[in-house]
C-alpha cells in the first residue's frame, strides 16, 4: 500500500496554477492557461497600476482533445473534484473540476472555447509554454459580447504590455484580422469591444499607446480581405444576433 499523501490545492492561486501547469508538464499534457489569471501572469502593468489589480477566484484552462483523459486524471490527482454530470454530457469539449477546499472552479476548454463565439486553439497551444498567446488571450476577452470593467481592464493590461506586431512575439494583430475576416459576427464583437476598451482607456487615463495600439488592430482588421461568407453575412447585419449567449457551468 502507498504512504504517498494525496496532493491538495494551494491556497494561492497563482501559486496553484503554476504547480498546476508544472505537473502537466511533468505529466506530458500540452494545458495552457488562460483567463485574467495568465494576464496576471503575462503583464507587469497588473502588478505596477494599481487600477489594474484585482482578485482571481478561479481558473481556466486550454487543452487538446488528445489529452483529455490525461488531464481529468490529472486534475483528480492534484486534489480538484470532478463535475461529473457536466462533464458526462460536455467533456468531449468543456471540463468542469471543483478545489473545494477554497471554492473555486477549474474550467478546461478542450480545443476550442465556444462562449459567444468560437475560438479554435488546437494550432496554437505551443505557442507559448504556459499560457495562450498574447493574442489569444487578448481574443478570449474581445469575444465577450456583455463585457464587463473586469475584461476591459484585462484587455488594458494586454494593450499596455504589447504592440500589435506580425508575430506572436506581442499581440499578432495580422492573425486576428485574418481570422475576423472569415466571420463577420466575431469582426462585429470585437469591432464593438475595442471601441469600448478604447473609450474606457481614454476616460482612465491609460497610456496612449494603449489607444494608438487598438486603432492600429482596428485599421488591420478593416483592410484585411473579406471571405464570400463575410460579406453575405454582412448583408444581413445586426438584424439577426451574430453571437451566443453560453451558460457558465457550476
Amino acid at each position: 500500500m502507498s504512504d504517498a499523501q494525496p496532493q491538495l490545492p494551494i491556497k494561492d492561486i497563482s501559486e496553484e496554477a503554476q504547480r498546476i501547469l508544472r505537473e502537466a508538464h511533468k505529466d506530458g499534457i500540452q494545458l495552457r492557461l488562460l483567463g485574467g489569471l495568465a494576464i496576471y501572469l503575462n503583464c507587469p502593468s497588473t502588478h505596477s497600476d494599481e487600477r489594474l489589480q484585482r482578485s482571481y477566484g478561479d481558473m481556466d484552462f486550454a487543452t487538446l482533445s488528445t489529452w483529455n483523459a490525461k488531464t481529468k486524471a490529472l486534475f483528480s490527482r492534484l486534489g480538484y473534484t470532478p463535475n461529473k454530470a457536466f462533464n458526462n454530457l460536455h467533456g468531449y469539449q468543456r471540463l468542469l473540476f471543483h478545489d473545494e477546499l477554497h471554492d473555486r472552479k477549474i474550467d478546461i476548454f478542450i480545443d476550442r472555447m465556444q462562449m459567444c463565439h468560437t475560438l479554435d486553439f488546437r494550432s496554437r497551444l505551443h505557442l507559448h509554454p504556459h499560457t495562450l498567446s498574447p493574442a489569444d488571450l487578448l481574443m478570449t476577452k474581445l469575444q465577450i459580447v456583455e463585457i464587463n470593467e473586469k475584461d476591459i481592464k484585462d484587455a488594458i493590461a494586454l494593450l499596455c504590455d504589447y504592440d500589435i506586431v506580425d508575430g506572436d512575439h506581442g499581440v499578432h494583430g495580422h492573425y486576428i484580422a485574418g481570422l475576423v475576416a472569415q466571420d463577420w459576427g466575431m469582426h462585429r464583437t470585437f469591432e464593438l469591444n475595442l471601441k469600448r476598451i478604447q473609450e474606457f482607456a481614454s476616460e482612465h487615463h491609460f497610456p496612449e499607446s494603449v489607444q494608438q495600439r487598438i486603432d492600429t488592430l482596428l485599421k488591420l482588421m478593416e483592410a484585411h480581405p473579406k471571405t464570400m461568407k463575410w460579406k453575405a453575412r454582412a448583408v444581413v447585419g445586426e438584424r439577426v444576433r451574430w453571437y451566443e449567449l453560453p451558460e457558465e457551468g457550476r
